[in-house]
């Protein structure tokens, strides 16, 4: 029934599906932003497309480990001094 209802939203109310892929994406976020949290596995096949898309727009970074993906959060750019002479 979930799925029936899913399908006729994403037919009925354009962009609700990239509005559902930014919130899954945000929620992996805010996970990986817990302290006790470094990483979150993506065990369901179906989330794989969202995860890349979250990883192409900088919600997180994505590991592998075998053949089971992992996010990680995105980690800090370092810059270096400027040299001045």
């Amino acid at each position: 029934m979930t799925a029936f209802i899913a399908a006729l939203l994403m037919n009925a109310i354009p962009g609700w599906r990239e509005l559902s892929r930014r919130s899954w994406c945000t929620k992996q976020r805010s996970r990986l932003r817990s302290p006790d949290r470094k990483i979150v596995w993506v065990h369901d096949g179906e989330k794989m497309p969202w995860a890349l898309w979250g990883v192409d727009h900088g919600f997180f970074e994505l590991e592998w480990a075998g053949r089971l993906a992992y996010l990680r959060a995105v980690a800090a750019a370092v810059e270096a001094p400027l040299a001045t002479s």
